[in-house]
């Protein structure tokens, strides 16, 4: 089985970073932690299983955006076959408008 590479936006990233902050806030370091952690376990078993889980209607440059539930958030990604990449674009809260927030959304940027 062909595995992906895994490539985080730096909206992923500031969504994680803001939803591990609430989390110590709420509930202490050891927990955000292991949200982390688990998090970042659930993000590399997309290299293997991406196809697995469900589309959204919405599109990024032609590529369907898939969701990932993963409680208390949601991972949404792209899947590149032409590169064998999976890109994520964002990881937002189930309560959020995720929907329109990602049909807010452009553009994605990178770090570099």
């Amino acid at each position: 089985m062909q595995e992906y590479r895994i490539i985080l936006t730096w909206g992923a990233i500031y969504d994680v970073t803001d939803i591990a902050d609430y989390i110590e806030e709420e509930f202490g370091q050891q927990r955000a932690d292991r949200f982390q952690s688990d998090l970042k376990e659930q993000m590399q078993n997309l290299s293997q299983f991406s196809t697995a889980f469900p589309r959204t209607q919405i599109l990024y440059r032609g590529y369907s955006i898939h969701k990932r539930s993963f409680p208390p958030s949601i991972i949404f990604y792209i899947i590149m076959e032409e590169t064998k990449e999976i890109h994520i674009l964002r990881v937002l809260r189930h309560e959020r408008d995720w929907e329109n927030i990602l049909l807010q959304r452009s553009t994605y940027t990178y770090p570099e």
